[in-house]
């Protein structure tokens, strides 16, 4: 982790509720984690399909690092 308490990530415009934190790469470059539930439903709340929000999704995060966050069903 970087001895800094400030650093740059790059986000995804539009979709701050959905970022759930971050994680570091061993050269302490930060990740951002994404919430693929969050960012989904704010697509579809904006009238999209399912087809649709995922297109825009990758138009959206092109060349941009982070990491998504699944939601988890234990059964």
């Amino acid at each position: 982790m970087p001895d800094t308490d400030e650093f740059e990530i790059q986000l995804i415009d539009g979709f701050n509720d959905a970022i759930l934190g971050c994680i570091y790469e061993d050269d302490g470059t930060p990740l951002p984690c994404y919430s693929s539930e969050r960012v989904m439903s704010t697509l579809r709340d904006k009238g999209m399909t399912e087809d649709e929000a995922m297109s825009e999704l990758l138009k959206l995060t092109e060349g941009v690092r982070l990491l998504w966050i699944h939601p988890l069903e234990i059964a």
